[in-house]
């Protein structure tokens, strides 16, 4: 069961929803409308319109530019200080891959429900990028980055793989590659990049990834 079915047996009912609604619009493979919001909490829309806001004011939601509802900066700062040490020995890497693959490079760890994205990176001179906000989240059986935290779960039903590739499965019209990485604390990881659907040496980009993901690996052992 999913964060955003539990229901709440006790504490304000308010704050329950609004981080329902939190939930639902960072698990959202598309930004939801208000609307949307209040139809999937049960809601009237006026009680959505004042929860949505609340999150607004706080920074934890922003509206993209067709009004819709995304993930605020402030939820992203929170996801990073999660894993401080991570952010210092990962930054580098993803940096360095973003800019040498025209991509999108990304860590996702598993929250103890969903695959969370703790740390991205979007290249610097890149045409075209495409955004993946820390703090987004999916479920682990989707998506290249989700299934190689899958396989370190559950290594019996899922036997781990040098790396996993994934296209248009979490988000319409984009391509992952993913590779597993062992963080400080022994949670579930991947590194990943995130790129428009075209001819590209899988291959070749795992084994970058790898690469990548071997150096934040020492870095965070001699912490």
């Amino acid at each position: 069961m999913t964060s955003t079915t539990k229901q709440t047996t006790g504490g304000s009912q308010t704050l329950a929803r609004g981080l329902h609604a939190l939930a639902l619009i960072g698990e959202s493979n598309t930004p939801l409308t208000v609307p949307e919001v209040a139809e999937q909490l049960g809601i009237h829309r006026s009680m959505a319109y004042r929860l949505v806001r609340t999150l607004q004011d706080f920074g934890f939601v922003e509206r993209d530019p067709t009004g819709r509802l995304e993930i605020g900066v402030r939820m992203a700062t929170l996801t990073r200080s999660i894993a401080r040490d991570l952010q210092a020995a990962a930054s580098p890497e993803l940096v360095a891959l973003a800019n040498s693959l025209g991509m999108t490079a990304f860590i996702v760890a598993y929250d103890g429900e969903q695959a969370v994205t703790l740390l991205a990176v979007e290249p610097q001179n890149a045409v075209t990028t495409v955004a993946q906000r820390p703090g987004s989240r999916h479920p682990i059986d989707h998506g290249a980055p989700g299934r190689v935290i899958r396989s370190q779960l559950k290594p019996d039903a899922f036997p781990a793989k040098r790396y996993e590739f994934s296209q248009d499965e979490v988000f319409s019209g984009l391509s992952s590659i993913a590779v597993p990485l062992r963080t400080a604390d022994e949670r579930p990881a991947s590194l990943a990049i995130l790129y428009v659907m075209s001819d590209l040496d899988v291959e070749e980009v795992a084994n970058k990834l790898e690469e990548s993901a071997g150096r934040i690996e020492s870095l965070l052992t001699t912490h």
